[in-house]
């Protein structure tokens, strides 16, 4: 086979590789409703007008299908680096209890009061943005850190941060019982 047709024939099963990829997002995002997250509220005015998207539970779906399909080992999904933590509530308590990330003095009394925040509020936004930014952080520093001691680099996704920081959060509940998590009602968490 010449090396044009193996080209060709690369470049033939990569579009294929896309569309089912387009495919797939379309139809999550058109029959999984509740997998759309765009806040809106006073936080869309402080985005400057951009819309933000959180697709947690999109992200969700795919880390456990990966995890099923890993488990027989036939769990390859290209790009999984892409994921991002699922920015829930107990991973951020988790990351301000190690000291990763700190919530305002205010922002601490009124979670602890117990306000409800509602979905789309600044504050609610901003915990979930800023949780996403330190994993993605950790993640980079992990990164580093292998390629520095070993030479090579790794592939630690956010998402295997997330499934190791959501069981440690549980585990440790009594420990950090005086971080309080943030409550917001809606069907995206």
């Amino acid at each position: 086979m010449r090396r044009s047709e193996v080209t060709n024939a690369e470049a033939q099963e990569t579009k294929q590789r896309s569309l089912i990829r387009s495919t797939k997002r379309v139809f999550v995002k058109k029959n999984f409703g509740g997998f759309r997250y765009k806040p809106r509220g006073d936080w869309f005015s402080f985005a400057k007008g951009k819309r933000i998207s959180f697709y947690k539970r999109a992200q969700i779906l795919v880390a456990d299908f990966w995890g099923i399909t890993e488990a027989r080992g036939e769990g390859h999904i290209p790009n999984l680096d892409y994921l991002t933590m699922f920015a829930d509530y107990r991973v951020p308590q988790c990351l301000v209890y190690l000291g990763a990330l700190r919530y305002s003095d205010a922002l601490v009394e009124t979670l602890k009061n117990g306000e409800v925040l509602s979905s789309g509020d600044r504050r609610e936004v901003e915990i979930r943005a800023c949780s996403i930014w330190c994993v993605e952080r950790i993640r980079q520093h992990l990164w580093k850190l292998v390629e520095e001691r070993d030479g090579k680099s790794c592939h630690i996704s956010s998402a295997l941060i997330d499934f190791y920081m959501w069981p440690y959060a549980k585990k440790h509940h009594n420990e950090m019982a005086h971080i309080p998590i943030h409550h917001t009602r809606c069907i995206y968490y």
